[in-house]
């Protein structure tokens, strides 16, 4: 094989992501992407000339969070930390401020200087990339500039947000025809910045009882909020599905999840191929709807960090209801596509607490976890924030894993979490942060 002059090998333990070859001793790096993957004898035999560094550490691949509202938490980043507050303190003052959204309408330049401060904190955590669920118009324009600025290390998937019942898109028909006067679908973008599906709302928030449920809430018949009729969602569906955009729908109940299945279904094979999301989706789903939508491709966006905060609620408002609450075993079982994120910074969006939850199925306030019937391992949490985000980020060619002619967006790890205790999971350290080359968090940053 031809010499690549100029890589660096880096000598480690390794898991890859990669269910043909998950671990390794080393990788090298060119530019942007990785060039050569295997033995360290293999490695250097492809790239002789590289320069090689040795790691203190595991590495795997950048962690994406496939449901991080970034820019928002950039914003409450400089409202509450200072320059020289690390990751921790940041979190710690995001779950003390947790009923504060930011600010509704900050200048712009504050939405620039907000991406900057929280870029460098969020990689601190292993994470490389963010899909943001709900992004605004405004927020649009902070994202495009900050790229065009060369200021955007994460690389960030933007989910249009079409607020549907507002004064600007007060019904379906103003929504499609705004979407159909930009010009552009889901995909359009590059490796930096790019156009997921966009976001709509099926129903409302568990804990306030409007999750959109199939039994009642309650004994008074009360079944939660249906935010969009069963017509004018199918039809906003089949006019994404034919117009290349995806669709990723905050449906919490097993009502709107069903709602889902039904309205997915008008859209064939756009729904895998524009990434379709279900989004939440984690109170009372029937079993014949996960396999439905998971048979049409659709991803189970889910987020460990909302049943965490909200579980003990949830068993105090529906009792024995809600021990199956996020039920991640069922949707993996379903052959459906998990993408793992946190909403944060509203709720918890460390990944290593995250993957945690997933896997003891605990819950705050409370000694007993939920249901373990609904646990998932260690790998399967991995892959939530691996290869299932990068799929749901429309990158499954370029992230998600330590592979030839992938980009170089990977983690060093104080060791391997498939390795450790479930309960020293969340005590791993995160030491350097690497996208596509360069240096984000630790080393040389």
């Amino acid at each position: 094989m031809t010499a690549v002059p100029q890589a660096t090998v880096y000598v480690a333990p390794i898991v890859t992501m990669d269910a043909d070859a998950p671990d390794a001793d080393a990788f090298a790096v060119h530019g942007e992407r990785i060039v050569a993957v295997g033995s360290v004898d293999a490695v250097r035999d492809t790239v002789p000339d590289a320069a090689i560094e040795e790691l203190d550490g595991v590495v795997l691949p950048g962690f994406i969070d496939a449901h991080m509202h970034m820019q928002r938490a950039g914003l409450k980043a400089i409202d509450y930390v200072s320059h020289e507050d690390d990751v921790d303190v940041y979190m710690a003052r995001m779950q003390d401020s947790f009923h504060d959204d930011g600010p509704e309408d900050p200048p712009f330049e504050d939405r620039i200087r907000a991406l900057v401060r929280v870029q460098p904190l969020l990689h601190a955590l292993g994470i490389t990339g963010v899909v943001d669920p709900a992004v605004t118009i405004d927020e649009m324009r902070g994202y495009q500039e900050a790229h065009r600025r060369g200021l955007l290390t994460m690389r960030t998937v933007a989910m249009p947000f079409l607020d549907i019942g507002s004064p600007r898109f007060p019904d379906v028909d103003a929504a499609i025809e705004h979407l159909d006067g930009t010009g552009v679908s889901t995909g359009f973008g590059d490796d930096v910045l790019r156009l997921g599906p966009i976001k709509v709302y099926a129903d409302g928030e568990a804990l306030k009882g409007q999750a959109l449920l199939e039994t009642p809430w309650d004994d008074t018949g009360y079944s939660g909020l249906q935010r969009i009729t069963d017509e004018d969602f199918t039809r906003l569906v089949q006019w994404c599905g034919a117009h290349g955009w995806g669709v990723g729908t905050h449906a919490v109940g097993g009502g709107a999840i069903a709602l889902l299945a039904r309205a997915y279904a008008a859209a064939g094979d756009a729904v895998a191929e524009r990434r379709f999301q279900a989004i939440h989706a984690y109170l009372e789903p029937g079993e014949d709807s996960i396999r439905a939508l998971a048979h049409l491709g659709t991803i189970a966006s889910l987020q460990p960090s909302i049943i965490w905060h909200n579980g003990s609620g949830l068993r105090a408002k529906l009792g024995q209801r809600a021990e199956r609450a996020n039920p991640v075993r069922t949707w993996l079982d379903a052959g459906a596509v998990l993408a793992l994120g946190s909403d944060g910074p509203f709720f918890p969006f460390d990944p290593r607490h995250l993957m945690w939850q997933t896997i003891t199925r605990c819950v705050a306030g409370e000694d007993r976890p939920l249901s373990m019937a609904e646990s998932i391992t260690i790998e399967e949490a991995l892959a939530g924030y691996t290869t299932g985000a990068a799929y749901a980020s429309l990158a499954e060619r370029d992230r998600g894993a330590i592979r030839i002619g992938m980009y170089a967006d990977w983690a060093l790890w104080s060791a391997d979490p498939r390795r450790v205790a479930s309960g020293e999971l969340r005590a791993l350290r995160i030491r350097r942060t690497d996208v596509g080359g360069r240096t984000v968090y630790g080393g040389d940053a």
